[in-house]
C-alpha cells in the first residue's frame, strides 16, 4: 500500500510537460502564473522557468499549455541595466505581493538578425515580474525607464 501512497504522491507533485526539446517532468509547485496571460498569449497562463545545463544567463519562459511557445529572459542584471519600476495598488495586489516577498525581474530577449546586424535585443519597456513566493507574474509596459533598481508601491 505505501507503494500506492508514494505513487499517487509523486503523480499529485509532478506533471509531465511537452516543450520544444521533447517531454519534461517538473514540480508542479515550480510553475509559474500569468493571471491575465502576457501579452500576444493572454489564453496562456502557466508557465516553467527553464534554463540550459551550462549557462545561467539566458533562461526560458516555457507554456504549459502550448509547446511552440517559449520566450528566451534575461535578468536585467544580465545585461548590466539598472532600472526602476513603479507598481500600482492593482498590480502589487495581482502579484499577491506580501511585505518581505522576493521579486523577480526579466526582460524578454528578440532575435533581430534580419534588422542590418541588430542582433539580440532586450526588450526594457515591457518587463516580467514575479512575485517568487506566489509564483504568479504579470508582464508590465513601461512609459520610460529610469535609473536604479526598486520596486516600489506607485
Amino acid at each position: 500500500m505505501a507503494t500506492t501512497n508514494a505513487a499517487q504522491q509523486s503523480e499529485e507533485e509532478y506533471m509531465e510537460i511537452d516543450t520544444r526539446y521533447g517531454k519534461q517532468v517538473v514540480a508542479k509547485a515550480s510553475l509559474l502564473t500569468f493571471p491575465q496571460g502576457l501579452p500576444g498569449f493572454e489564453d496562456l497562463r502557466q508557465y516553467k522557468l527553464f534554463h540550459e545545463e551550462g549557462t545561467s544567463t539566458v533562461h526560458y519562459l516555457q507554456s504549459i499549455e502550448d509547446p511552440d511557445i517559449r520566450l528566451p529572459v534575461v535578468t536585467p542584471e544580465a545585461c548590466m541595466i539598472d532600472y526602476r519600476i513603479e507598481l500600482t495598488d492593482e498590480e502589487i495586489e495581482s502579484l499577491q505581493f506580501a511585505s518581505g516577498d522576493d521579486m523577480l525581474v526579466l526582460v524578454t530577449l528578440s532575435d533581430n538578425q534580419d534588422n542590418a546586424g541588430a542582433g539580440i535585443t532586450a526588450n526594457f519597456m515591457a518587463p516580467i515580474i514575479i512575485n517568487a513566493q506566489s509564483r504568479v507574474g504579470i508582464q508590465k509596459a513601461l512609459n520610460r525607464v529610469r535609473g536604479g533598481v526598486v520596486i516600489q508601491a506607485g
